[in-house]
């Protein structure tokens, strides 16, 4: 028994271990997104979603604010589109938010942001 316990806490180590390497990843690899040209919006915000995700559902009403202030691109990751958009700008985790100006991303956001958060940067 005491085994299985050592045992399970090591996998629940690396398992946590795992996951703040690959937030890590993630983040590092939206900041390299920064400054690309985005060409389906001149100015706005791009929102990458996921109907079968539970951050997204809880940020839904977040971006409902923000379409009453500026312009919002909603892209489901799962549709052809939509997954063709994510790979092309390497949308690697949803809900991910693009804030586009001049046809740039100026900033990106990876998981669960405030609608007025976003708005600063708008």
């Amino acid at each position: 028994m005491e085994v299985v316990l050592k045992l399970l806490t090591l996998l629940l180590g690396l398992f946590f271990v795992a996951m703040f390497v690959f937030g890590f990843y993630v983040k590092r690899k939206s900041r390299a997104m920064q400054g690309r040209e985005f060409k389906a919006l001149r100015e706005g915000v791009v929102y990458f979603y996921s109907e079968r995700c539970g951050a997204c559902k809880r940020m839904k009403p977040e971006v409902e604010k923000l379409r009453k202030r500026v312009r919002v691109l909603e892209v489901d990751v799962f549709s052809q589109e939509g997954s063709a958009l994510a790979r092309e700008y390497g949308v690697m985790a949803t809900p991910t938010t693009f804030v586009v100006k001049d046809g740039i991303i100026k900033k990106v956001f990876v998981g669960l942001v405030k609608g007025e958060r976003i708005l600063q940067e708008v």
